[in-house]
Formats: C-alpha cells, sequence, structure tokens
C-alpha cells in the first residue's frame, strides 16, 4: 500500500499547469508523463493527454483525495478531476494503481 501511495503522489506531483478538461470516461491510450520545456527552456513532467483520464469512481475519491491533497500549499488547494488505471510514467510503464490528474481547486 505504501508503495502504492508514492507512485500515485508521484502521479499527483504532475498535475498540469493548465486545466485541461477530461474524457467522460477513460481512454484506451492511456496518459503518459512526458517532458517539456517552458519558456524559459526549463524541462518539467507533465502528462501527454489529460483527456485521456476518466472520471474518478466513487470508490477511489477518497484516495484521489489524499493523493492530490499532498499537493495543498497554504495558496493552493488540489482535487482529483480524473483517474486513469493504465496511467504510464516517463518510462512507459503503468503506474501501480493507475494516477489521478491533480488540479487546483478554485473555489
Amino acid at each position: 500500500m505504501k508503495k502504492t501511495f508514492l507512485a500515485l503522489a508521484v502521479l499527483a506531483t504532475l498535475a498540469g499547469c493548465a486545466v485541461q478538461g477530461i474524457g467522460d470516461k477513460q481512454a484506451d491510450t492511456p496518459p503518459r508523463i512526458v517532458i517539456r520545456q517552458d519558456s524559459n527552456n526549463n524541462d518539467y513532467r507533465t502528462w501527454d493527454n489529460p483527456g485521456a483520464f476518466g472520471p474518478v469512481p466513487a470508490n477511489m475519491a477518497a484516495v484521489g483525495a489524499k493523493v492530490c491533497g499532498s499537493l495543498n500549499t497554504a495558496q493552493t488547494k488540489y482535487k482529483a478531476l480524473g483517474y486513469h488505471a493504465r496511467a504510464l510514467n516517463l518510462e512507459g510503464m503503468p503506474f501501480v494503481g493507475g494516477g489521478y490528474y491533480c488540479v487546483p481547486d478554485n473555489q
């Protein structure tokens, strides 16, 4: 369980900078972590296709809240907007337990 949570926490740290929509169900092709560059040529990790995530299943909402909550700061709180059971890491391997798409909670 600890290893699974760690993998999910790693995924949570890769929440997209720009909030994008998710699909109404998980895509057949899972989202994958990729390296991109910002305007200052700094590398960062992000999801290649947030639209591949589907809604967070009700029975996984508590874990999603915990994983995404690990990103919280004094200024920003995060929530799990999406989930994909076969989300892939940077090397193209599935994360144990899937992955969450975490976004700032603007409420």
